[in-house]
């Protein structure tokens, strides 16, 4: 106990006194029942003799209890005066009764004895404590979001992070079981995996993790997660639950660029190797079936199957730039280029077609971007050439150049008659996967890389059914790289 501050504790019976009387009383005790049982042996001694014998079984139980009640009140005082010293400690490290209050007066707790001053102090200290955790930043400034369940799974506390983590505010939800239909994951939304993870019971209080968790929030938001679970003792009998949430999309995609990145360095050795092996002998074949195809006549039907034989050759050598292009996407010129004229330009020259439909308004009023005209210009020709091949007749596909924001221009190509089931939304980037019955699965992968070669992104939105649309966007500022960079 803090020793200038008023006593906070009335104690009602000192330890040391309780020591000194327990001791005392079972040392009395003891030697009247030594009286007791010697009663058959002075029965059989004379009169003076068995008086004696009382006399000095007495005087033994009283000298063994003063000496007994002295031992006790120098244990007493040792013990006590141990347990004053940690009381004097806890107090210090917790504010004096009354200032959490806002200054009221000091409540005066009655205790037994010096065991009850320590468990109060203790659990003064265990209050503090948890109140100076909750009300500083100290939670705040976790980069994990952690949720606190108690036995039975109810939101306890929180800290910001994980509101932030989740989008959503943790407030309306403390106190409601977590899975429940008002809880921050309802059961109902497709928290399954969350259930399992917290309904398992690790051995001991290990933590339990799971990489990847999918959960669905109280707001309909679907998130990725990596959850810890680490069991804590709650009261005599029950354990509690600390939940530490990360974000483990950032993760899975750090693993998809990794995963990517290998396979663009595979892909880039391999159409070297192609490059070296095929594209000199594709030419060489090309022009002797050029010569071949001029020397003969007009009419000649072998005119004709030298002309699939080229466009065979022509298929190939395509392939081959495809390859070249996926796995050296980077921009040969750095220039700025004006969007909206670029698309007009790139219409003119593929076939007319009804269905396209070219919206940017004021060319002036879009900034231009920067990068490699010829390079962004494949992007464009792909997604609308692919837009085109799916979209049914009458249908519109229909192209959007709008200024995102003050450093990106967007490009929209919507197509309304198709759409992109969910689970290959991602795949169709993947180098060799397509739903066409003879494409090659390059065009988009190449897209992408060429886009993200000029700092930007190139993402699919679909419905799945009837919709689709592809979004490029692109930066407006000179990258640091470009000023080395041909104009």
């Amino acid at each position: 106990m803090n020793r200038s501050a008023p006593r906070a504790y009335r104690v009602s019976l000192r330890l040391y006194v309780v020591f000194s009387l327990l001791m005392a009383t079972s040392a009395v005790a003891s030697g009247l029942f030594l009286l007791y049982l010697a009663r058959p042996f002075a029965s059989e001694l004379s009169g003076p003799q068995a008086r004696r014998l009382a006399v000095l079984l007495f005087t033994g139980a009283a000298v063994a209890g003063a000496l007994a009640a002295v031992g006790g009140l120098i244990v007493g005082l040792n013990l006590a005066g141990r347990i004053r010293g940690i009381v004097e400690k806890a107090e210090a490290f917790s504010p004096p009764l009354g200032d959490e209050h806002g200054g009221r007066p000091r409540t005066i707790t009655t205790v037994r004895d010096e065991l009850g001053v320590l468990d109060a102090a203790v659990g003064r200290l265990t209050l503090s404590m948890d109140r100076f955790v909750r009300d500083s930043d100290i939670l705040a400034r976790l980069p994990e979001g952690m949720l606190l369940l108690d036995p039975s799974g109810t939101l306890m506390s929180f800290n910001a992070t994980a509101e932030t983590l989740l989008d959503l505010s943790l407030d309306p939800y403390r106190g409601e079981p977590i899975l429940s239909s008002t809880g921050a994951f309802p059961l109902e939304s497709g928290n399954e995996r969350m259930a399992r993870l917290l309904e398992g019971e690790p051995g001991g209080l290990e933590p339990v993790h799971d990489d990847e968790v999918p959960v669905v929030t109280a707001k309909g938001h679907a998130l990725l997660l990596e959850v810890t679970a680490q069991r804590r003792d709650w009261g005599r009998a029950a354990t509690a639950q600390v939940l530490v949430i990360r974000d483990a999309s950032e993760k899975r995609r750090i693993r998809e660029e990794i995963r990517r990145a290998d396979q663009l360095a595979f892909l880039g050795g391999m159409a070297a190797r192609i490059a070296h092996e095929i594209r000199t002998p594709l030419a060489t074949i090309r022009g002797l079936l050029e010569l071949l195809q001029a020397d003969l006549p007009a009419g000649d039907q072998r005119r004709q199957y030298i002309d699939r034989v080229l466009i065979g050759v022509d298929r190939q050598n395509r392939l081959v730039e495809n390859l070249l292009t996926l796995s050296q996407p980077e921009p040969e010129t750095w220039q700025a280029v004006s969007l909206p004229e670029a698309l007009d330009e790139l219409v003119t020259m593929l076939p007319r077609d009804p269905r396209l439909v070219v919206e940017h308004g004021d060319p002036d009023a879009v900034p231009p971007v920067w990068g490699d005209p010829f390079r962004l210009a494949e992007v464009f020709t792909n997604l609308i050439q692919n837009a085109l091949e799916a979209a049914p007749e009458g249908a519109t596909v229909r192209v959007r150049v709008e200024s995102h924001d003050d450093e990106h221009v967007r490009v929209l190509v919507e197509n309304a008659g198709v759409g992109i089931p969910p689970e290959i939304q991602e795949r169709i980037f993947h180098p060799f996967f397509t739903t066409k019955a003879r494409g090659t699965g390059l065009g988009l992968p190449i897209a992408r890389q060429i886009v993200e070669a000029h700092g930007g992104t190139l993402n699919v939105e679909s419905d799945g059914r009837s919709e689709t649309t592809f979004v490029v966007e692109l930066p407006t500022t000179a990258p640091v790289m470009a000023a080395g960079a041909r104009p």
